[in-house]
């Protein structure tokens, strides 16, 4: 009975998962047909993941980039980072899997602000003002950024491979280099471990 039942579950949620995968790619199609220039220029990165997460090590330069600061309205330049340990996030606020990361993004980025680290969200594929309204409900409290073409290029050249899922995530040592690269949505305790070990 239990079997049963178990695997009646476990169909369940296989189901979920085909259409919420369907649902964000009907979303990507309809970004890049509705959206304006800004958007179109990431469309790249357009694309979220409900597959079971990648992590690849990498070892090379993060391209530095700049733009303006969507919580708080500064001027923001990855060069004023330097020495830190960083999480940088390629995300979009229609994307079901990069919302759920946000929490643990939030909690991190308060709990280890002290220790030079930060998280900085790079928003592709969406509309500015829709980017704002989420930072407003969401009260996100590291830098957001509006991504364009060149930084999402050179840092999947960075890479050696195209940011073509969402959620993709990459963590910075304090050299300025990224370690991992995570492509899919992970829990906040593996991200956790990671930046423990660059401190």
């Amino acid at each position: 009975m239990k079997k049963v039942k178990f695997i009646a579950i476990l169909s369940i949620l296989t189901i979920v998962s085909f259409l919420l995968v369907i649902a964000c790619q009907k979303n990507i199609e309809q970004n890049n047909t509705k959206n304006d220039a800004k958007v179109d220029t990431a469309k790249k990165a357009a694309e979220s993941t409900e597959k079971p997460p990648v992590e690849e090590k990498v070892l090379s330069k993060a391209p530095t980039f700049d733009g303006i600061n969507l919580v708080d309205g500064s001027q923001f330049s990855l060069d004023n980072m330097k020495d830190h340990v960083l999480i940088i996030d390629f995300w979009a606020p229609w994307c079901p899997p990069c919302r759920a990361e946000i929490p643990g993004f939030i909690e991190l980025h308060n709990q280890y602000k002290d220790k030079k680290f930060a998280v900085i969200g790079i928003a592709v594929s969406a509309k500015e003002s829709d980017v704002k309204k989420f930072i407003a409900e969401q009260k996100i409290n590291y830098p957001i950024i509006m991504g364009t073409e060149k930084t999402v290029m050179e840092y999947g050249q960075a890479m050696n491979q195209d940011i073509q899922a969402i959620p993709t995530t990459l963590i910075i040592n304090r050299k300025g280099e990224i370690v991992t690269v995570h492509v899919g949505a992970e829990d906040k305790s593996k991200f956790e471990k990671e930046i423990q070990s660059l401190f």
